[in-house]
């Protein structure tokens, strides 16, 4: 068998996790688990939860261990070290806006954000029936992707309602269009409308409208939405692996691009759809990663 050509020097890998919690800890195993058996390479991992002064750790370590390369799980860590370094390649997951990542030179990886695209295909495949679909967004964050969103609306026979806050002061009279005939409220990431401050404002109107949320995360539907799109923590760590080994080969890293996670998974609350009088397929049902009854 031909020896693959990365696999005749030790390699200093780099791990650095913003905590020791089940996600990350899965897509640590992802990343691992990637890698294949003649590939020699020597993993530190860190969570910087358990780190105090962690500008000074990094930097200390970075030296210390010269990684050919830096894997990040999280915005935190993935922030830290771009903050310190400008050469080592950086794969990131776990981090749900890769635009704050774009300007960098020496980073990719996978971003725990599906395209509006892959929304609308599912929202088509669990409510069928629902083609009214607001999205309630700041403009300065998000005026562009809503663009792009009216266009795919279009060509899928949905029609899409725009609803801006601009500030958290006009999320309240915001919520209240949803009277006016809307069939589904799909939300996107947002710093201004979609925050732990907001959430059980938008989830009560939601109910008291009878207008099913598309939530953005597995705690989102736990809390009352009626689905939301979700991951599988350890395939993003392999996702993430793969990239990585493309950079250790020799290929540039500017040349790789960003990616979404390629496994999609849904949760399904149940008992908000019996509430909402929503019916939803048994295979759905038996399908999805959770079903909260």
């Amino acid at each position: 068998m031909r020896e693959p050509v990365f696999a005749k020097e030790q390699r200093q890998i780099l791990v650095i996790a913003n905590k020791n919690a089940i996600p990350y800890q899965k897509a640590i195993v992802g990343i691992k688990s990637q890698f294949p058996s003649g590939f020699d390479v020597n993993f530190s991992l860190f969570f910087l939860s358990e780190i105090e002064n962690k500008s000074t750790f990094l930097a200390k370590e970075i030296i210390k261990t010269k990684p050919d390369l830096i894997f990040t799980l999280g915005k935190t860590a993935t922030k830290l070290a771009i903050h310190s370094t400008k050469t080592i390649p950086i794969v990131f997951s776990m981090v749900s806006n890769k635009q704050i990542f774009s300007q960098a030179k020496n980073v990719t990886g996978i971003g725990l954000r599906y395209p509006i695209s892959t929304q609308f295909k599912w929202l088509k495949e669990i409510l069928p029936n629902y083609t009214r679909v607001a999205i309630i967004y700041n403009t300065k964050e998000n005026s562009n992707a809503i663009k792009k969103a009216k266009d795919i609306a279009l060509n899928l026979g949905l029609d899409l309602i725009p609803i801006i806050v601009d500030k958290p002061q006009q999320l309240p009279s915001a919520l209240d269009q949803l009277e006016n005939n809307i069939q589904v409220l799909l939300s996107i990431p947002d710093k201004v409308v979609m925050s732990p401050k907001t959430a059980k404002m938008i989830l009560l109107s939601s109910f008291k409208h009878r207008v099913p949320l598309i939530g953005l995360s597995d705690n989102w539907v736990k809390s009352g939405a009626l689905y939301g799109l979700s991951w599988d923590y350890q395939d993003i760590g392999q996702q993430s692996a793969i990239q990585a080994l493309k950079v250790l080969s020799g290929k540039a890293i500017q040349n790789i691009n960003f990616e979404s996670p390629r496994k999609i998974q849904y949760l399904i609350n149940h008992k908000i759809a019996d509430r909402m009088k929503i019916d939803i397929s048994e295979e759905l049902l038996k399908n999805a990663k959770k079903v909260f009854h």
